[in-house]
């Protein structure tokens, strides 16, 4: 079954507010895992150059993963920019989430662990390929990690059952 780039940009949007439990109006586009239509226009132009959008592909989601890197959710793909490197991964070639790898740290002060749900950190997380490779690309620990992880796994179903093959 194929759907419309609008229409797979309206599945994205649903599960990020549905996972965040949110309606669009709670979400200001200041947070590191939002939606892309809600970013400053100056930054959604700016992103919207360097992503090297194909004809129809509209982008969704956004995360935040340092000062000049990002993710962008598209209608077809993830998208990496990390300064002026662009990678990319295919909704059709993504199989799953691996997610975090064993990310303890010892916090300076009290010398406790930190795990990755601890807001702040950022740590390699695991894009597992249908091939089997796993791609790691780093994202921010806590919250937006963890609805980046929870939202995007469900990518493998539009490269599955929406996109033209």
């Amino acid at each position: 079954m194929e759907k419309s780039a609008i229409k797979i940009k309206e599945q994205l949007e649903f599960w990020f507010l549905k996972y965040y439990v949110k309606d669009r109006s709670e979400i200001s586009g200041k947070e590191l895992f939002t939606l892309f239509d809600l970013l400053e226009n100056r930054i959604k132009d700016d992103l919207t150059k360097k992503l090297n959008l194909r004809e129809g592909e509209l982008p969704a989601l956004f995360l935040k993963t340092s000062d000049n890197s990002f993710i962008i959710n598209t209608t077809e793909r993830f998208i990496r920019l990390a300064g002026n490197q662009v990678d990319y991964i295919e909704y059709a070639d993504f199989e799953s989430h691996k997610g975090y790898d064993n990310f303890i740290v010892r916090k300076r002060l009290i010398g406790k662990p930190v795990n990755v749900k601890t807001e702040g950190y950022y740590s390699d997380f695991g894009l597992k390929m249908k091939t089997g490779e796993i791609i790691e690309w780093k994202i921010p620990t806590g919250t937006p990690g963890f609805g980046f992880w929870n939202v995007t796994k469900k990518c493998e179903r539009i490269g599955r059952k929406y996109l033209k093959k």
